[in-house]
């Protein structure tokens, strides 16, 4: 499987700007290096889904 896509570095500091995150050049050259990964995670979980898929649905909680 190929490796994703990084993020340029620009865009990652930007997004730690927006985010309000003020970290060391080593904790951002660390994010750097995962933010393709990083980028595929956040289009799973913000994937619209059937409320089917929610797991807490499944199980229905006893009424007391």
């Amino acid at each position: 499987m190929a490796e994703p896509e990084l993020m340029s570095r620009t865009e990652v500091e930007a997004c730690l700007e927006h985010a309000g995150l003020r970290l060391a050049p080593s904790q951002i050259d660390e994010i750097h290096q995962v933010s393709g990964h990083i980028r595929q995670a956040l289009r799973r979980v913000g994937a619209e889904r059937p409320m089917a898929a929610e797991p807490a649905h499944i199980f229905k909680s006893p009424v007391s």
